[in-house]
């Protein structure tokens, strides 16, 4: 049931990916993408969560400020490895490229017999030959401190690849080599992989546009837009206490998102900023400056216009403009989310109604998206389509809309990315051309669905669909986020699902009391959010809660209340957990011994519960627990800030024990955030998304009913 894994990138086909390539802009001095395992009596240097972490040297670099640092000792008996994944983890297909190519420095020589052994490793934890480095390197690396040596290993030197697979690359492992007890320092930076293509010639790009400054407390947040046909590299970010005064650049490093934070101002002091772009040919002119003023937020509503507008400038921002897809996480490298793309088609309408866009740029973005929907190829062919029978593959390349390494045709995302295809469709309600095409492409979107076809002979749908292996042997049987799955299916106008679809549903449901809460359990709680997003469930019922004299809204409410008792009872002991900080779901983590990267942890009862809090869980219960959620953002915002607060709002999670922060935003945990605060004030993708026929035809086939408290409620 997991909604998001370590994104596929896109672009296999550039003639450069980046792995490695470390300014630490968080400033940690350690790198996340990272493990580090060492067996006595030999040594590894290692830092960060659990001493398990690369270290960043802040003092050495072939380019940018910072390089990784590899402290070692292969001793007899001993063992030590390092793995150096891309940034967040993120699954790259390097089947395109050719070499691995690396800088190197050392304070003092290396002898090559001393130098570590290198492999390749995917995502799903095959690994590829190792190599020995120093059959690359015949004289070893010198011990020129002042020079970088630049090292190319061909791909086809880490034959025999066995089970990995160049579409599936994870990162690079140093290990033990030659076991000579001695002790040994190297320098890495800028690890990439590269084609035998030249990298094209570049201009220096243009200089960044429609720069905004949101004002918080303490803290500036910057968006701003990217005019060039290619995005830049990065972007450096100035700022001045006065329009003619001294400009000085704050971005430690270039920053690789059209966003940033600067948490480092103090309140009822003019700032100034200004943007420039960067790119291997040089650094752009200045964008224009804009002036902001940071100062406390003691109005709610201003507080959730803040979060609120921040995270649609993910969907806004880190959306391809020409087709509409939506980037699964903010990596300039990773692939689109079919389930993202549906929550920011969502997101243009409260843009529109916020007057963050205007309606021609919502309509424009909107009929980019939809038109790539319809028209992109499906299919059975393994790549080079966007889905088969109307459903769509997990992740897309951003630039083709096609099918991004081996992901699966998901029914769950595909629901969620319908989910916006409808509310586009009842939102642009115009009489004019242009909003009558935009409705005419969702009814051919949705109307192609095989939703029969998705349950494989069964009551029940299927997780999803490989081309290579058929389907998926997992059913989505409740309870769990696919009621809205479910009830799209239902409510088709063509090959709609049969009602039994919807009793074998309940049929698995768990009613139990946790915390002086009854409910229908689902210890992620996003399995308590997603289909809420949209569909309004107050005071309608089916059987089952009918039954039980509630409706879905409550049983959120209560499973809500619930999560938030067990992280005030704390059972795990984990620092920080109270009444502000609450909140398990499907999030990153520090990945660390004991701990997991990318899972879904939940409670109660609890599952995977590792310490890590996700401010999506607490942001999209606001509707459900409006004091307590927002008390636990604001909380997040005042005490974390500088570390959860980013250019597109809170970061993905946290972990206090751990002293692990996230580096990311994930589109479906920042989604719900934005859609369930717009929810909380005014209903209005409630009130638009329930004006379709198919959704009222879904709940009535599923035995919704106006629910009458004829007898109390069970508690």
């Amino acid at each position: 049931m997991l909604l998001s894994v370590k994104a596929v990138t896109s672009g296999a086909r550039s003639a450069e990916i980046v792995v490695f390539d470390e300014n630490d802009p968080l400033g940690a001095h350690y790198y996340d993408a990272s493990v580090g395992i060492v067996r006595a009596p030999s040594e590894l240097t290692l830092t960060g969560p659990f001493n398990g972490k690369l270290l960043i040297l802040t003092n050495q670099a072939a380019s940018g400020a910072h390089s990784g640092l590899l402290e070692w000792k292969s001793a007899p008996g001993g063992e030590w490895l390092l793995l150096v994944a891309s940034p967040g983890w993120q699954r790259r297909d390097i089947s395109a490229m050719h070499f691995l190519q690396f800088q190197l420095n050392a304070p003092t020589s290396v002898p090559a017999e001393a130098l570590p052994r290198l492999r390749l490793e995917s995502t799903l934890n095959f690994s590829s030959a190792a190599i020995e480095l120093g059959d690359f390197l015949k004289d070893g690396v010198d011990g020129d401190p002042l020079t970088w040596q630049s090292v190319s290993l061909p791909l086809n030197a880490f034959k025999p690849y066995g089970q990995f697979e160049l579409s599936q690359f994870k990162g690079v492992v140093f290990s033990q080599s030659t076991a000579d007890n001695s002790q040994h320092t190297l320098w890495f930076d800028a690890l990439r992989m590269v084609s035998t293509n030249p990298l094209p010639r570049l201009s220096p790009p243009s200089p960044p546009t429609e720069l905004i400054a949101l004002s918080g407390d303490r803290t500036v947040t910057l968006n701003w837009s990217d005019p060039s046909p290619t995005r830049a590299s990065g972007y450096h970010v100035f700022r001045a206490t006065a329009r003619e005064g001294d400009w000085s650049k704050i971005s430690a490093a270039p920053v690789t998102i059209t966003a940033f934070a600067d948490t480092s101002v103090s309140n009822r002091q003019q700032y100034f900023y200004r943007i420039r772009a960067i790119n291997t040919a040089g650094e752009s002119a200045n964008s224009e400056s804009v002036s902001v003023t940071p100062s406390p937020i003691n109005d709610d509503e201003a507080f959730l216009e803040l979060v609120q507008r921040t995270a649609f400038h993910y969907f806004w921002n880190e959306a391809n403009p020409i087709n509409g897809l939506v980037r699964d996480r903010s990596q300039p490298h990773s692939a689109a989310s079919i389930a993202a793309t549906g929550f920011g088609l969502t997101a243009i309408g409260i843009g529109i109604e916020r007057g963050w866009i205007t309606r021609a740029q919502g309509l424009a973005r909107t009929r980019a998206t939809l038109e790539t929907l319809w028209r992109t190829l499906q299919g059975t062919n393994l790549s080079g389509t966007i889905g088969h029978k109307g459903w769509f593959y997990h992740f897309l390349e951003m630039e083709t809309a096609t099918r991004a390494g081996h992901s699966e045709l998901s029914s769950i995302d595909t629901a969620l990315l319908l989910a916006g295809v409808l509310y586009s469709r009842q939102y642009f309600n115009a009489d004019n051309l242009e909003e009558k095409e935009i409705r005419d492409l969702a009814n051919r979107i949705f109307d192609r669905v095989d939703w029969r076809w998705m349950a494989d002979g069964g009551e029940s749908l299927t997780l999803g669909w490989h081309p290579e292996r058929g389907f998926i042997p997992h059913r989505w049987r409740g309870y769990n986020e696919a009621m809205i799955l479910y009830l799209l299916g239902l409510g088709a106008s063509k090959g709609a699902l049969p009602p039994e679809h919807w009793r074998s549903w309940t049929k698995t449901y768990n009613w139990e009391t946790h915390y002086g809460q009854s409910f229908v359990v689902f210890p992620p709680h996003f399995g308590h959010q997603y289909s809420h997003c949209w569909i309004d469930f107050r005071g309608i019922a089916d059987d089952y809660l009918r039954d039980r004299g509630i409706d879905y809204f409550e049983n959120s409410r209560r499973a809500a209340l619930a999560q938030r008792a067990y992280a005030i009872a704390n059972p795990g002991g984990f620092p920080g957990y109270g009444a502000n900080v609450w909140g398990l779901t499907a999030c990153d983590g520090p990945g660390t011994p004991g701990k997991f990267s990318y899972m879904a942890r939940g409670g109660p009862p609890p599952e995977n519960d590792d310490g890590t809090i996700a401010p999506t869980a607490a942001g999209a219960s606001l509707p459900f627990t409006p004091t307590e959620s927002l008390a636990a953002l604001r909380h997040f915002y005042h005490q974390f800030r500088e570390r959860i607060w980013c250019g597109y709002g809170f970061r993905d999670a946290f972990n206090l024990e751990a002293n692990w922060w996230a580096t990311d935003v994930i589109g479906i945990d920042q989604g719900p955030i934005l859609l369930m605060i717009e929810n909380h004030r005014s209903g209005h993708i409630w009130r638009v998304f329930m004006s379709g026929p198919e959704i009222q035809r879904g709940l009535r086939r599923a035995g919704f009913q106006p629910l009458h408290h004829t007898k109390p409620p069970e508690n």
